[in-house]
């Protein structure tokens, strides 16, 4: 159960993020999926493109995958499944994808977030990075070296988190989310963020 109500993040955090759509900057060069990855693709099809070698799968929500260099960099890669014999819909309703029988008909998730995390890193070379590739951040909620930088391309946001360490901001993951799910999954919540996470996402001009 916890899977499929996983709780109020990536929805309450893609809201937030793109509450005013029509006044928010975008930044147009940000492709919509992670490396070869489309938004919206199965799990049984995104397994063989993952980066890294893979860790783990439950063969429905979840790829692990882990790069064994200097970086040590973890991939988790998540995909939003329905399982019908446990969850019949939010408030009677069939969910989305199912049959008239109310059966869902793939057997997997779709792709929709991913997560890279790497030992810290000092803020300023990450955000250079991210930078050199999609051009200047277009929002930021950063408070005493702690908080997060967001890029917010046509169909997906980029959130890199800031964490204080030693009184100097460092990093140590990325997130990249499927800005349109909120309109395919409703009122299904998704649990990406921790509690605090989501209260940086809310502290955000947007």
């Amino acid at each position: 159960m916890k899977r499929l109500f996983l709780v109020m993040v990536i929805l309450s955090a893609v809201c937030i993020l793109y509450g005013q759509e029509q006044s928010a900057p975008r930044t147009a060069s940000i492709p919509g999926g992670y490396n070869s990855i489309g938004w919206g693709t199965r799990l049984s099809d995104a397994r063989s493109k993952i980066r890294g070698k893979l860790v783990f799968t439950d063969d429905k929500t979840l790829i692990l995958s882990r790069e064994e260099s200097m970086e040590n960099l973890e991939y988790y890669y998540g995909f939003f499944y329905i399982d019908p014999a446990v969850e019949g819909g939010t408030e009677g309703e069939k969910p989305a994808g199912s049959d008239a029988a109310g059966q869902e008909k793939a057997t997997d998730g779709k792709f929709f977030y991913v997560e890279v995390k790497f030992p810290y890193l000092a803020m300023e070379d990450v955000q250079k990075k991210i930078s050199d590739a999609f051009g200047t951040y277009t929002d930021k909620n950063l408070i005493d070296n702690q908080g997060a930088l967001a890029w917010k391309g046509e169909s997906t946001i980029i959130i890199m988190w800031v964490d204080r360490y030693e009184n100097k901001p460092y990093c140590r993951k990325i997130t990249y989310i499927d800005s349109r799910i909120t309109r395919e999954l409703g009122d299904y919540r998704i649990r990406v963020f921790k509690n605090t996470e989501l209260d940086i996402l809310k502290k955000m001009s947007m």
